[in-house]
């Protein structure tokens, strides 16, 4: 059987609950128990409950938190909430199994709807970036000329000291840039520790560009995000100063999540 793609929210832990009946009230549960009534039961969604097996009063049931891509499992009845992987003693199967079996088209259909409107949504807000990108915000941009005259426009939001940003520059990007028209490239900084330098890197690609049309930006992003290499540290302080304040303004939007962000000139995300 094809496995769903369901986290299990921790590791085998039990809760005091009670007795949820209806969907409101099992909804207002799972915020009060797993997130101490901070998330809004309007953002939990019950994809599908059952009985399980000959277990009394036990109940199933699989569900969503919005923003989350994947759903969660958890078992109930009058007292107790339990997640994890709960086996049957005799078969050593897990007893979300015929669950899952049984509301596989159920579940998928709704995995399928969450999908598209989360698709939807990041299209939308990547259509949103294009627009500011190409606007107000365009001296964010370096482009990388690509070798597909034919191929399509991509947008690259990155940062020096992401490790999945380097991996992909390193692994995927120059695939990219031999199958596109040209790859638009926008150096930000994460607000988390150990990024404390993207921001004056990201200037200092930026001046990069600005400075030397022909540059192999590829190169200089690859020496920018070498954490042994402080030659980003000779960027004019006057137009990271100027850069920098841009970059907050545009991470103000809330419309970029997180690195790297991959899209094309459509929105439509790519990986």
């Amino acid at each position: 059987m094809k496995r769903l793609g369901v986290v299990l929210i921790f590791n085998f832990m039990m809760f005091s609950s009670l007795f949820a009946s209806s969907q409101d009230v099992l909804k207002k549960d799972i915020s009060k128990i797993f997130t101490n009534g901070k998330l809004d039961k309007s953002f939990i969604s019950i994809i599908a409950q059952d009985k399980v097996g000959d277990l009394k009063d036990l109940h199933v049931l699989i569900g969503t938190i919005k923003g989350s891509r994947k759903p969660f499992l958890l078992l109930y009845n009058k007292e107790t909430m339990i997640v994890g992987n709960i086996k049957n003693r005799k078969d050593g199967k897990s007893i979300f199994d015929n669950f899952i079996k049984k509301n596989r088209t159920k579940i998928e259909q709704a995995l399928s709807k969450i999908g598209k409107k989360e698709k939807s949504k990041k299209i939308k807000n990547n259509k949103k970036l294009i627009s500011l990108l190409s606007g107000d915000y365009k001296d964010l941009v370096f482009t990388i000329k690509g070798k597909n005259p034919t191929g399509k426009i991509i947008y690259l939001i990155t940062d020096p000291n992401c490790p999945y940003c380097k991996r992909y520059e390193k692994k995927q990007l120059p695939k990219m840039i031999k199958n596109s028209k040209e790859v638009r490239v926008v150096s930000l900084f994460l607000k988390i520790r150990g990024h404390e330098t993207s921001a004056m890197r990201s200037s200092w690609l930026l001046q990069r560009a600005k400075n030397d049309k022909n540059a192999d930006m590829l190169s200089f992003m690859h020496k920018a995000s070498n954490t042994r290499d402080n030659t980003y540290k000779e960027v004019d302080k006057t137009f990271a100063k100027q850069k920098i304040t841009k970059m907050k303004k545009l991470l103000a939007k809330r419309l970029i999540r997180g690195t790297p962000t991959i899209f094309d000139e459509n929105g439509n995300p790519v990986r």
